[in-house]
């Protein structure tokens, strides 16, 4: 079976019943090949069980980002502050950290239209993440060029009222619209008993009460997870928070645990995200976390040209660092394991670049 066929047979398994959201993951996907790879999970995980000597030969264990690509970085709150890393672990799991530098520089490289590289340039930019990786693993912190510092300036000064003012329709009402439809009625109290958990959890000192709930359609891989979002009164202050479900690793057989998700973030990150708690939807485990006016994902479109060498190495300090302080198994890399790594990501963005041809056609005919 090809890879493409494994990735198209995955998303009609998990998004047919749903042709609107199977229909927008592949639309998001067809738009490039580095897209295609943001959504793609079962194809990678059937690459890796195809050839799990890609994985092999290349020394450091311990907790894992699981999906690390160019965009799995951005802005949130922390206790001290906005902060900007690593900010997706929902594919966390325990294994190699060659498995993370592989997908991360894979996607490097199919970025390179999206970054305005050559091919000279992007692998350039390929082996600044791995030294960065060196650095991180080696106890450095990321230092960022000068513009996503103002990124990370900009993010702090989005004030919370304004954008919670954006997603609302009137009084204790939040807008309903294609990326935030409505809620079925029957996940209002299993929301209400999260909630409930998570004001315990955080220690809130002031009642907490849910007001109003929708559903939230973002992303591209994880489209078709239970994602809500709630308008809660904390006190006489109207916040937002959203519920999201944990389904566990699609790379590894790890269970659905958002208590253990929560303890990568918390190990893994020099500053961990403000306010986040584990609780459950029913019998779903759900992240549930409030939602700030800082919270932005980075765009590859939007990476400043003439600091990409900078940023692309700090990115690869933000690996190392969590790699570092996740290790169950520290290692330093010599020269041949980091040639290693990146030979096996050309290999594997050669892959993902044929399939995405042929999901293209897949998408196009399933589509008519």
């Amino acid at each position: 079976m090809s890879l493409a066929k494994v990735q198209l047979d995955a998303d009609l398994l998990r998004l047919g019943k749903t042709p609107p959201l199977l229909r927008r993951k592949w639309t998001r996907m067809a738009a490039s090949p580095f897209a295609f790879l943001r959504g793609a999970s079962a194809l990678w995980a059937e690459a890796m069980r195809q050839e799990p000597a890609l994985l092999r030969g290349v020394p450091g264990r311990g907790t894992l980002v699981g999906d690390l690509h160019l965009e799995n970085v951005g802005t949130f709150r922390t206790a001290r502050g906005v902060a900007l890393h690593v900010n997706d672990f929902d594919e966390s799991f325990e294994g190699p950290w060659s498995f993370d530098v592989v997908r991360l520089l894979t996607s490097t490289l199919l970025a390179r239209p999206e970054l305005g590289c050559t091919g000279l340039e992007v692998l350039r930019l390929a082996e600044l993440v791995l030294e960065g990786h060196a650095v991180g693993v080696a106890g450095g912190s990321a230092r960022l060029p000068a513009t996503l510092a103002q990124v990370v300036a900009t993010a702090a000064t989005k004030p919370d009222d304004k954008f919670l003012a954006k997603r609302l329709v009137g009084p204790d009402q939040l807008i309903r619209d294609e990326k935030t439809p409505p809620a079925p009625a029957s996940r209002i109290p299993l929301a209400r008993r999260a909630i409930h958990e998570w004001a315990q959890a955080t220690k809130q000192t002031r009642p907490v009460t849910l007001v109003d709930l929708t559903r939230r359609v973002a992303g591209t891989g994880s489209l078709g997870v239970e994602r809500l979002i709630a308008l809660v009164r904390i006190g006489d202050e109207e916040r937002l928070l959203e519920l999201k479900e944990v389904r566990g690793s699609s790379f590894a057989d790890v269970h659905a645990d958002a208590a253990r998700l929560l303890e990568s973030w918390a190990k893994c990150l020099p500053r961990p995200p403000l306010e986040v708690a584990a609780a459950l939807l029913g019998a779903v485990p759900v992240i549930v976390r409030p939602l700030f006016a800082c919270d932005d994902k980075l765009a590859v479109e939007d990476f400043d040209r003439t600091a990409l060498p900078q940023t692309l190495k700090a990115i690869g300090v933000m690996a190392g660092e969590v790699h570092r302080r996740g290790a169950t198994s520290l290692a330093t890399w010599t020269d041949a394991h980091r040639d290693l790594v990146l030979t096996r990501a050309i290999h594997l963005a050669g892959l993902h670049e044929q399939a995405f041809g042929e999901f293209c056609r897949g998408v196009r005919d399933a589509l008519r």
